[in-house]
């Protein structure tokens, strides 16, 4: 028997189109760890080189390169720890209650656009849709699923420059989803959505978050033009929400 496809799900539950590297994770942390383990050999090298010029004998020199380079190894370990401990303690606060403070700052790498046409063509009226996400397999996937639901998809990793966008235009799409691990976890999407409501008014907003999120935030979003699918999800489960959402058509292509 073949399992279907999910969105967001393991390799072992969709191996042939499914990426087992959930949204955020495994990227910076081996490019980091290839960086100190670089670094510390040639720590190590220097200061073999600086024990065999000072004290005289290998032996030692070969020692002191040894603490040296484990020195530094824990040393960048740990520093790298304590950054993420301070940015997780910056981005926890109460989803309920916006802060006053909140600047809008999210972090994304360079704005990768992809646009997916609907898999019926000639169609006079499309639903166009807005994604933003990381442009990885797993949203790939999502888009391609909505291409077949007779929707015009546009997908773009900057999150910023998406809302941009629509913002000039509102009336022009259909459809935003968006993924909450993308835009900085359940903390950020009460303080997010105010904003965009601002600029896009009624426009349906779907929210992509992890299940053990999707209860809070399904409690804590108006359910007026908002959903939250929990991740990872069947393509059935996807379509069975846009059936709610009601999305309205355009007529003017580009």
């Amino acid at each position: 028997m073949i399992s279907k496809p999910r969105y967001g799900a393991p390799y072992e539950t969709a191996k042939s189109n499914r990426s087992h590297v959930s949204y955020g994770e495994g990227k910076s942390k081996p490019s980091f760890a290839v960086l100190v383990l670089m670094l510390s050999v040639v720590v190590a090298a220097f200061t073999f080189a600086a024990g065999v010029i000072f004290v005289g004998s290998v032996w030692w020199a070969v020692l002191i390169a040894y603490a040296s380079q484990l020195s530094f190894v824990l040393l960048m370990v740990g520093g790298y720890f304590v950054l993420q401990t301070d940015r997780r303690s910056a981005g926890r606060g109460n989803p309920t209650v916006p802060d006053a403070s909140y600047d809008r700052l999210i972090d994304t790498d360079p704005a990768v656009w992809i646009s997916y046409q609907p898999k019926q063509e000639r169609l006079n009226r499309v639903r166009r849709v807005a994604v933003s996400a990381a442009s990885d397999r797993d949203s790939r996937k999502c888009c391609e699923w909505l291409a077949e639901y007779e929707c015009e998809v546009h997908l773009c990793s900057d999150h910023d420059t998406l809302i941009g966008d629509l913002t000039a235009r509102p009336e022009r799409w259909s459809l935003l989803i968006i993924d909450v691990d993308h835009i900085g976890g359940p903390e950020t999407v009460l303080r997010e959505l105010e904003y965009i409501r601002s600029g896009l008014g009624s426009l349906p907003i779907l929210f992509l978050s992890g299940r053990p999120e999707q209860e809070v935030l399904g409690a804590v979003i108006p359910r007026a033009q908002n959903l939250v699918v929990a991740k990872p999800f069947f393509r059935k489960s996807l379509f069975a929400a846009l059936e709610k959402l009601n999305l309205k058509t355009a007529r003017d292509h580009h």
